[in-house]
């Protein structure tokens, strides 16, 4: 096993050059679509694509500008929604947080409806999350229950609701739990920046360090299988600041993800070809015993045993102190435990 698979060579050398598509690369265009398409990054490939005058195949061109068409209207759902969802939540008073989707994709890409994005991520303070599942409720959504739900609520970090018409909603009550720590929506909450430009009021955006450190997070959680939020990382750095980079790198240590986000950086630098001297700060927390076991384990294996197998050696390798690593290793028994008791 190696990451990322061999499959994604030619996605990752484009990914590495753009806004320019290497000459080697243009005849494996629409390879290269394709493995850009399950990982996120159709649109901003065919951009640079078009950008760099490549031809190809009319039937591509032609599914090409089908899928171009339902991402622009994707995109413009989403905005709908969250204008919707924002409404309902300055009537009761509660402020959120829109986690990565559409209000990034305007924020950092050129295009931004060239960004995929499948449902609608708020983060909410963990107090208010009863009344925030009430607000959404006006709008049709229903919040999923049963016992699959009650363990979300106790091992992870969000809650599902459900629309027969409209996107899924997760309400995120914590950014993130897991690696043996949290990540806390209060201070995030505290800091969020106004995304008043889209006439929003209640739903805002994270501060750069905190979004830093929430995207590193969130792609090690699902051990990067997805290079388009490598990319999200990679638009996100190019506006910091130095001081704001130092920023997420001590943010992350304090809450117990220094690692990941190290890892993360690691990826930028090898796979996005993002400067060293950019991530520096970032890098310090994974040695370099650590990292290539990391790098090891990272790609998935099909068969169940051995997926369960090095998802736990890749999470405890990631987990930033011994307790932390105490703390998964039980929380992942337990979990085991109650989803055996909760089958029968």
């Amino acid at each position: 096993m190696s990451f990322p698979a061999a499959r994604d060579a030619r996605l990752v050398e484009v990914l590495r050059a753009l806004p320019y598509v290497p000459e080697r690369a243009r005849p494996h265009a629409a390879t290269v679509l394709a493995r850009a398409e399950a990982h996120g990054l159709a649109g901003v490939v065919q951009d640079a694509l078009r950008r760099c005058g490549v031809s190809l195949e009319p039937e591509l061109e032609r599914t090409l500008a089908w899928r171009e068409a339902a991402r622009e209207a994707d995109h413009a759902a989403h905005l709908a929604l969250l204008g919707r969802l924002d409404d309902v939540l300055t009537r009761a008073g509660l402020p959120a947080v829109a986690l990565k989707g559409a209000l990034f994709a305007e924020r950092f890409y050129p295009r931004p409806s060239s960004r995929s994005t499948s449902d609608i991520d708020l983060l909410v303070d963990e107090a208010t999350v009863g009344a925030v599942l009430t607000a959404v409720a006006e709008l049709g959504y229903v919040a999923a229950g049963g016992a699959a739900e009650d363990r979300f609520r106790r091992e992870h970090h969000h809650l599902h609701c459900s629309h027969p018409n409209a996107l899924p909603l997760e309400v995120h009550f914590h950014a993130y739990r897991g690696f043996g720590g949290v990540l806390p929506s209060a201070p995030l909450l505290q800091r969020r920046g106004t995304s008043s430009s889209f006439g929003f009021s209640a739903i805002g955006v994270l501060a750069p360090a905190d979004e830093l450190v929430y995207l590193a997070v969130h792609a090690a959680s699902h051990r990067f299988i997805r290079l388009g939020w490598l990319y999200d990382m990679r638009l996100l750095l190019e506006t910091m600041t130095r001081p704001q980079v130092e920023m997420a790198a001590l943010r992350a240590r304090s809450w117990g993800y220094g690692r990941s986000l190290a890892f993360a950086a690691h990826l930028l630098v090898d796979l996005l070809g993002v400067k060293a001297s950019l991530v520096d700060p970032l890098q310090r927390r994974l040695d370099s015993v650590r990292r290539p076991i990391v790098r090891f384990v990272a790609l998935e294996p099909t068969a169940p045993l051995l997926r369960s197998a090095t998802r736990f050696v890749y999470t405890i390798a990631l987990c930033d102190t011994f307790p932390a690593a105490v703390r998964y290793a039980s929380s992942a028994s337990m979990s085991r435990v109650r989803r055996a008791f909760d089958a029968e």
